[in-house]
C-alpha cells in the first residue's frame, strides 16, 4: 500500500467557535502603501545624517577642484572611515543614509572602501 503524502498547511488560529483569527502576515508579505513610500521619502530630508553625507561629498569635490584630485579623494575616505564609525556606534535612531544592511555588514562595506579609495588616491598619478 502507497503512503499519502503528507503537507504541512499553517491551520488558522481558532479564538472561539464563532469566530477564525487568521495568523499575522509577515511586514515582506504586506502590499506596498504609494502614500506611505511618499510620506517616508519627504521624512527623509529631516535627517540628519543624508545632510551630513551630502556636505561630505560637496568639499571632498571641492577640496578636489581646489587642492587636486588626490586631497579631494583622501578627505572622502576620512569621510568614510568617520560613517563607518558613525554606523558602529549609533545605536536606535540609526543614521538612515549610513543604515543599508546589517551594522556588521555596512561597517565592514564602509571602512573596505575607505581603505581603497584612501590608497588609490596615494598611488594613482595626478593628471
Amino acid at each position: 500500500m502507497a503512503a499519502a503524502a503528507t503537507s504541512v498547511v499553517a491551520e488558522p488560529v481558532v479564538a472561539d467557535s464563532a469566530r477564525v483569527v487568521a495568523p499575522p502576515v509577515p511586514p515582506e508579505e504586506k502590499p506596498l502603501d504609494p502614500r506611505q513610500i511618499a510620506r517616508a521619502s519627504l521624512a527623509a530630508g529631516r535627517n540628519a545624517s543624508l545632510w551630513w553625507v551630502s556636505a561630505g561629498v560637496v568639499t571632498a569635490t571641492g577640496i578636489a577642484l581646489l587642492a587636486g584630485m588626490s586631497w579631494g579623494a583622501l578627505f572622502l575616505a576620512v569621510m568614510l572611515v568617520a560613517g563607518a564609525v558613525a554606523r558602529a556606534v549609533a545605536s536606535g535612531d540609526h543614521p538612515a543614509a549610513l543604515a543599508v544592511r546589517s551594522r556588521p555588514v555596512d561597517v565592514a562595506v564602509l571602512l573596505g572602501f575607505a581603505f581603497v579609495v584612501g590608497v588609490l588616491s596615494q598611488i594613482v598619478p595626478a593628471g
